[in-house]
């Protein structure tokens, strides 16, 4: 991981320009009802770059993700692979549970991956609430696709790598580059960690959960309190002072720092609905009350992600938490198992969007649209054979 951010600081120069020319499509020797189509499609909306443009010295795209980090995703999707087609190599229980899914209800897994999505665009609005108040606003699309391609890597990916590839992407179009994003991230984080608290105090309340994650958070947040007094009052070396611009300008400023809390609210929530769906799903009683045990528990198990989506530990957290409601193991583990296959599905699909989205300059229009129409395609097919099918 240290030289992953190494080689993400030498991609990232600190000082990020925001105009570069929009690549031309090669000019072609068609015929001139080719070339007038080229001309309408170019013309079109589709086509146009968005206003924030990248820097003309900025690596390749796919330069963010090193040859060896490819290769642990690819390596990681693999076993995946093969323990969803073999679960009896997880043991009987684990493969019982996964027989267990059978029963869950389609249009609540449904439900479920929409609440996932959510939290992901709240996230990036929050993202992008913050990099506005520190004096780099981005458009919703352009922010919500760059947010989008890190969760996908986080999907596939151990390590959080998927955050530092965000990062990246971020700083391509950010003043001050990857240090003020890495400051926005980080305020963002913290805004996270108090509602975070919220949940954990209710788990804490109910003696599922332990209280010490409390005093941490406390400190957290404490912190960040000092660091932005710091930036206010004293004259820092330029990139430290990038790095707390964000912290800066929401301690200065109340209402950007009720949007980025907001948004962070928002995204707390959507996964509260999210787990909700999952544990409503498989027939368990109380879901609301289920899934406030549930998301701290994951919350918790996020710090150590050695899994793609840390797949593995979130659906054991999820298993305990529900565990410790009373409800019978093995629809505990299924909830978990579904809570965690509906997450990483979600986080590969967003993933694949935000990148498509993010594909302008290098893909054809019709490309695009292509593999737009193909997506929703296989999106209703998938949910007319999982839910209306079913219903009929």
């Amino acid at each position: 991981m240290f030289g992953f951010c190494m080689d993400l600081r030498r991609r990232c120069p600190p000082d990020v320009s925001l105009h570069m020319a929009a690549s031309r499509p090669r000019a072609g020797s068609g015929t001139h009802v080719w070339a007038s189509l080229s001309n309408l499609v170019q013309g079109s909306a589709l086509k146009q770059r968005s206003r924030t443009a990248e820097e003309p010295g900025a690596a390749p795209m796919r330069n963010h993700l090193a040859k060896r980090h490819a290769a642990v995703a690819g390596l990681s999707l693999g076993l995946l692979a093969v323990l969803c087609l073999s679960p009896s190599l997880l043991g009987n229980r684990v493969s019982k549970a996964v027989g267990g899914l059978g029963a869950a209800d389609p249009a609540l897994l449904w439900v479920a991956g929409i609440a996932f999505a959510g939290m992901s665009i709240c996230g990036a609005l929050a993202w992008r609430a913050a990099l506005a108040a520190s004096g780099s606003p981005l458009p919703v699309v352009d922010a919500s696709a760059r947010y989008a391609v890190g969760c996908g890597v986080n999907a596939i990916a151990p390590a959080h790598v998927g955050s530092a590839v965000r990062v990246a992407l971020f700083g391509r179009v950010t003043n001050g580059g990857c240090w003020t994003v890495g400051g926005a991230a980080a305020a963002v984080g913290v805004t996270r960690f108090v509602w975070l608290g919220a949940l954990i105090a209710i788990g804490s309340a109910g003696g599922v959960l332990p209280r010490w994650p409390l005093l941490v958070i406390v400190a957290l947040v404490g912190g960040a309190g000092a660091l932005a007094i710091a930036a206010q009052r004293f004259s820092l070396p330029a990139r430290l002072d990038r790095l707390l611009a964000s912290f800066r300008s929401l301690a200065a400023s109340p209402r950007d720092l009720a949007i980025v809390a907001g948004w962070a609210l928002a995204g707390a929530v959507a996964k509260v609905a999210a787990a909700s769906a999952v544990v409503a799903a498989l027939g368990i009683d109380n879901p609301l009350r289920a899934a406030l045990v549930v998301v701290p528990a994951v919350e918790l198990a996020g710090f150590l992600p050695i899994t793609p989506g840390n797949i593995g530990l979130a659906s054991a957290a999820v298993a305990l938490a529900l565990g410790s409601q009373g409800v019978e193991s093995g629809t505990a583990l299924s909830a978990g198992i579904a809570f965690g296959a509906v997450e990483l599905l979600t986080g590969m699909t967003i993933g694949a969007a935000g990148a498509l989205a993010l594909a302008g300059p290098w893909v054809r229009p019709y490309i695009r649209v292509a593999a737009v129409g193909a997506a929703a395609g296989v999106a209703a097919i998938a949910f007319g054979a999982t839910v209306l099918l079913p219903a009929v």
